[in-house]
Protein backbone atom coordinates (compact mmCIF):
# COMPACT_ATOMS: atom_id res chain seq x y z
CA UNK A 1 0.00 0.00 0.00
CA UNK A 2 1.59 3.29 -1.07
CA UNK A 3 1.59 6.61 0.76
CA UNK A 4 -1.39 8.04 -1.08
CA UNK A 5 -3.60 5.07 -0.24
CA UNK A 6 -2.39 5.12 3.34
CA UNK A 7 -3.83 8.62 3.81
CA UNK A 8 -7.09 7.36 2.31
CA UNK A 9 -7.57 5.09 5.32
CA UNK A 10 -7.94 8.14 7.51
CA UNK A 11 -11.51 8.49 6.29
CA UNK A 12 -12.50 5.07 7.66
CA UNK A 13 -14.58 6.56 10.45
CA UNK A 14 -16.83 8.20 7.86
CA UNK A 15 -17.41 4.85 6.18
CA UNK A 16 -18.21 3.27 9.55
CA UNK A 17 -20.70 5.92 10.66
CA UNK A 18 -22.16 7.72 7.70
CA UNK A 19 -24.65 6.96 4.99
CA UNK A 20 -23.63 6.65 1.31
CA UNK A 21 -22.62 9.90 -0.32
CA UNK A 22 -25.15 11.94 -2.27
CA UNK A 23 -24.48 11.84 -6.00
CA UNK A 24 -24.85 15.25 -7.62
CA UNK A 25 -26.17 15.30 -11.15
CA UNK A 26 -25.01 18.75 -12.17
CA UNK A 27 -21.36 19.22 -13.09
CA UNK A 28 -19.51 21.39 -10.63
CA UNK A 29 -17.09 24.13 -11.76
CA UNK A 30 -13.46 23.28 -11.19
CA UNK A 31 -12.01 25.29 -8.29
CA UNK A 32 -8.63 26.92 -8.26
CA UNK A 33 -6.15 24.38 -6.90
CA UNK A 34 -3.11 24.67 -4.68
CA UNK A 35 -1.25 21.97 -6.61
CA UNK A 36 2.47 22.55 -7.03
CA UNK A 37 2.97 24.57 -3.85
CA UNK A 38 5.54 22.57 -1.92
CA UNK A 39 7.09 24.25 1.11
CA UNK A 40 10.20 22.29 2.20
CA UNK A 41 9.46 23.31 5.80
CA UNK A 42 6.08 21.59 5.68
CA UNK A 43 7.56 18.42 4.18
CA UNK A 44 10.35 18.41 6.79
CA UNK A 45 7.78 18.78 9.58
CA UNK A 46 5.83 15.80 8.24
CA UNK A 47 9.00 13.71 8.08
CA UNK A 48 10.09 14.74 11.59
CA UNK A 49 6.68 13.79 12.98
CA UNK A 50 6.85 10.38 11.33
CA UNK A 51 10.41 9.76 12.55
CA UNK A 52 9.48 10.61 16.13
CA UNK A 53 6.43 8.38 16.07
CA UNK A 54 8.59 5.51 14.79
CA UNK A 55 10.71 5.89 17.93
CA UNK A 56 7.74 5.23 20.21
CA UNK A 57 7.48 1.67 21.49
CA UNK A 58 4.04 2.10 23.03
CA UNK A 59 1.48 4.87 23.34
CA UNK A 60 -2.15 5.62 24.11
CA UNK A 61 -4.31 8.20 22.36
CA UNK A 62 -7.71 9.58 23.24
CA UNK A 63 -9.33 11.13 20.18
CA UNK A 64 -12.40 13.35 20.10
CA UNK A 65 -13.53 13.62 16.52
CA UNK A 66 -16.18 15.30 14.39
CA UNK A 67 -17.42 13.97 11.07
CA UNK A 68 -19.33 16.06 8.55
CA UNK A 69 -21.13 14.19 5.79
CA UNK A 70 -24.60 13.92 4.26
CA UNK A 71 -27.73 11.96 5.05
CA UNK A 72 -28.65 9.08 2.81
CA UNK A 73 -30.24 10.06 -0.53
CA UNK A 74 -30.07 13.77 0.29
CA UNK A 75 -27.59 16.61 0.13
CA UNK A 76 -28.36 17.61 3.74
CA UNK A 77 -25.10 17.96 5.65
CA UNK A 78 -24.97 16.44 9.15
CA UNK A 79 -22.33 16.48 11.87
CA UNK A 80 -21.54 13.37 13.92
CA UNK A 81 -19.43 12.99 17.04
CA UNK A 82 -16.94 10.20 17.66
CA UNK A 83 -14.72 9.24 20.62
CA UNK A 84 -11.82 6.85 20.05
CA UNK A 85 -9.22 5.18 22.23
CA UNK A 86 -6.03 3.80 20.69
CA UNK A 87 -3.57 1.62 22.58
CA UNK A 88 -0.53 0.62 20.54
CA UNK A 89 2.46 -1.53 21.33
CA UNK A 90 4.92 -1.85 18.51
CA UNK A 91 5.48 -3.96 16.55
CA UNK A 92 2.62 -6.36 17.08
CA UNK A 93 -0.32 -5.27 19.23
CA UNK A 94 -3.10 -2.70 19.37
CA UNK A 95 -6.56 -2.04 20.73
CA UNK A 96 -9.09 0.48 19.37
CA UNK A 97 -12.39 1.48 20.87
CA UNK A 98 -14.77 3.55 18.77
CA UNK A 99 -17.87 5.12 20.31
CA UNK A 100 -20.52 7.31 18.75
CA UNK A 101 -24.23 7.94 19.09
CA UNK A 102 -24.75 5.33 16.40
CA UNK A 103 -22.12 2.68 16.93
CA UNK A 104 -19.80 0.98 19.40
CA UNK A 105 -16.89 -1.02 17.99
CA UNK A 106 -13.78 -2.62 19.49
CA UNK A 107 -10.77 -3.90 17.55
CA UNK A 108 -8.13 -6.20 19.08
CA UNK A 109 -4.81 -7.33 17.63
CA UNK A 110 -2.49 -9.49 19.77
CA UNK A 111 0.18 -10.42 17.23
CA UNK A 112 -1.63 -13.57 16.12
CA UNK A 113 -5.32 -12.76 15.66
CA UNK A 114 -7.47 -9.75 14.81
CA UNK A 115 -10.89 -9.40 16.40
CA UNK A 116 -13.82 -7.09 15.67
CA UNK A 117 -16.31 -6.88 18.53
CA UNK A 118 -19.74 -5.23 18.32
CA UNK A 119 -20.92 -5.25 21.96
CA UNK A 120 -24.31 -3.58 21.41
CA UNK A 121 -25.35 -6.22 18.87
CA UNK A 122 -23.66 -9.06 20.78
CA UNK A 123 -21.42 -10.51 18.08
CA UNK A 124 -17.73 -10.68 17.20
CA UNK A 125 -15.45 -12.02 14.48
CA UNK A 126 -11.89 -13.36 14.70
CA UNK A 127 -9.36 -13.97 11.90
CA UNK A 128 -5.73 -15.05 11.82
CA UNK A 129 -3.40 -12.08 11.48
CA UNK A 130 0.20 -11.48 10.34
CA UNK A 131 2.91 -10.69 12.92
CA UNK A 132 3.18 -6.90 12.51
CA UNK A 133 0.85 -3.90 12.78
CA UNK A 134 1.76 -2.67 9.29
CA UNK A 135 0.91 -6.04 7.73
CA UNK A 136 -2.38 -6.21 9.64
CA UNK A 137 -3.51 -2.75 8.56
CA UNK A 138 -2.68 -3.44 4.91
CA UNK A 139 -4.02 -7.01 4.96
CA UNK A 140 -7.37 -6.15 6.53
CA UNK A 141 -8.00 -3.52 3.90
CA UNK A 142 -6.88 -5.66 0.97
CA UNK A 143 -8.50 -8.97 2.03
CA UNK A 144 -11.61 -7.92 3.97
CA UNK A 145 -12.21 -4.30 3.02
CA UNK A 146 -11.82 -3.32 6.68
CA UNK A 147 -10.41 0.18 7.25
CA UNK A 148 -9.47 0.94 10.83
CA UNK A 149 -10.45 4.41 12.07
CA UNK A 150 -7.57 6.86 11.56
CA UNK A 151 -5.24 3.98 10.76
CA UNK A 152 -2.61 6.47 9.60
CA UNK A 153 -1.66 6.64 13.28
CA UNK A 154 -0.50 3.03 13.11
CA UNK A 155 1.41 3.33 9.86
CA UNK A 156 3.16 6.51 10.98
CA UNK A 157 4.37 4.69 14.08
CA UNK A 158 5.51 1.75 11.97
CA UNK A 159 6.84 3.31 8.76
CA UNK A 160 6.78 7.09 9.20
CA UNK A 161 4.42 9.65 7.68
CA UNK A 162 4.36 9.36 3.85
CA UNK A 163 5.47 12.23 1.64
CA UNK A 164 5.12 10.44 -1.70
CA UNK A 165 2.27 11.74 -3.81
CA UNK A 166 2.00 15.15 -2.14
CA UNK A 167 0.72 17.77 -4.57
CA UNK A 168 1.00 20.66 -2.14
CA UNK A 169 2.40 21.26 1.33
CA UNK A 170 2.26 24.60 3.16
CA UNK A 171 2.67 25.97 6.69
CA UNK A 172 -0.49 27.75 7.82
CA UNK A 173 0.85 29.18 11.08
CA UNK A 174 0.92 28.91 14.85
CA UNK A 175 -1.94 27.41 16.86
CA UNK A 176 -2.41 26.23 20.43
CA UNK A 177 -4.19 22.87 20.65
CA UNK A 178 -5.08 21.30 24.00
CA UNK A 179 -2.62 23.56 25.79
CA UNK A 180 0.22 22.59 23.43
CA UNK A 181 2.05 24.97 21.09
CA UNK A 182 1.76 23.65 17.53
CA UNK A 183 2.36 24.58 13.93
CA UNK A 184 -0.51 24.02 11.52
CA UNK A 185 0.30 22.53 8.11
CA UNK A 186 -1.96 21.88 5.12
CA UNK A 187 -1.29 19.16 2.55
CA UNK A 188 -2.93 17.91 -0.61
CA UNK A 189 -2.74 14.39 -2.03
CA UNK A 190 -4.38 12.79 -5.04
CA UNK A 191 -7.86 12.60 -3.48
CA UNK A 192 -7.49 14.12 -0.02
CA UNK A 193 -6.78 17.44 1.59
CA UNK A 194 -5.41 16.99 5.10
CA UNK A 195 -4.18 19.27 7.84
CA UNK A 196 -1.91 18.49 10.76
CA UNK A 197 -1.26 20.52 13.88
CA UNK A 198 2.20 19.29 14.96
CA UNK A 199 3.57 19.97 18.44
CA UNK A 200 6.62 22.20 18.66
CA UNK A 201 9.74 21.02 20.46
CA UNK A 202 11.48 17.62 20.76
CA UNK A 203 8.23 15.61 20.60
CA UNK A 204 6.55 16.59 17.30
CA UNK A 205 3.33 14.67 17.79
CA UNK A 206 0.17 15.38 15.76
CA UNK A 207 -2.20 17.12 18.17
CA UNK A 208 -4.99 17.57 15.66
CA UNK A 209 -5.80 16.18 12.25
CA UNK A 210 -8.39 17.19 9.65
CA UNK A 211 -9.12 15.31 6.42
CA UNK A 212 -11.41 16.20 3.50
CA UNK A 213 -12.22 13.69 0.76
CA UNK A 214 -12.19 15.58 -2.56
CA UNK A 215 -13.08 12.47 -4.57
CA UNK A 216 -16.63 12.58 -3.17
CA UNK A 217 -18.87 15.40 -4.49
CA UNK A 218 -20.15 15.99 -0.96
CA UNK A 219 -16.58 16.44 0.32
CA UNK A 220 -17.06 14.61 3.65
CA UNK A 221 -14.61 15.64 6.33
CA UNK A 222 -13.08 14.25 9.50
CA UNK A 223 -11.45 16.30 12.27
CA UNK A 224 -9.99 15.04 15.55
CA UNK A 225 -8.02 16.42 18.48
CA UNK A 226 -5.59 13.91 19.99
CA UNK A 227 -4.48 13.54 23.60
CA UNK A 228 -1.29 11.48 23.94
CA UNK A 229 0.27 9.31 26.63
CA UNK A 230 3.71 8.14 25.48
CA UNK A 231 4.84 6.81 28.89
CA UNK A 232 2.15 4.14 29.18
CA UNK A 233 3.00 0.47 29.80
CA UNK A 234 0.84 -2.41 28.60
CA UNK A 235 0.48 -6.07 29.44
CA UNK A 236 -0.65 -8.86 27.06
CA UNK A 237 -4.08 -8.63 28.66
CA UNK A 238 -4.45 -5.12 27.21
CA UNK A 239 -4.82 -6.65 23.73
CA UNK A 240 -6.53 -9.96 24.55
CA UNK A 241 -10.17 -10.34 23.58
CA UNK A 242 -12.51 -12.23 25.89
CA UNK A 243 -15.98 -12.82 24.41
CA UNK A 244 -18.73 -11.30 26.56
CA UNK A 245 -21.29 -13.69 27.99
CA UNK A 246 -23.90 -14.51 25.39
CA UNK A 247 -21.95 -13.03 22.45
CA UNK A 248 -22.12 -14.88 19.12
CA UNK A 249 -19.14 -15.52 16.86
CA UNK A 250 -19.66 -14.81 13.17
CA UNK A 251 -17.42 -15.23 10.12
CA UNK A 252 -15.64 -12.27 8.57
CA UNK A 253 -16.19 -12.41 4.81
CA UNK A 254 -13.30 -11.85 2.44
CA UNK A 255 -13.68 -9.52 -0.52
CA UNK A 256 -13.17 -12.39 -2.97
CA UNK A 257 -15.70 -14.66 -1.24
CA UNK A 258 -18.67 -13.31 -3.22
CA UNK A 259 -19.98 -16.01 -5.50
CA UNK A 260 -19.39 -15.37 -9.18
CA UNK A 261 -22.08 -16.19 -11.78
Amino acid sequence: MDGRNRWKLGMAAIALLAAPAFAQDAAQPAPTTAAGTIDPLAVAALQAMGSYMKSLKSFEIHSKATIETNMEDTDLKVTLGLDNIYRVQRPNAFFIELRSDRQFRQFYYDGKTFTVSVPRQGFYSVVDAPPTIRAVVDGLYDEYGVSLPLSDIFTWADAGAPTEGLQSAVRVGYARIGGVDTDQFAFRGEDLDFQLWIARGPKPLPMKIAITDRSDPVHPSYSAELTWNTAVKFTPASFAFKPPSGASKIQMAKLDSVEKP
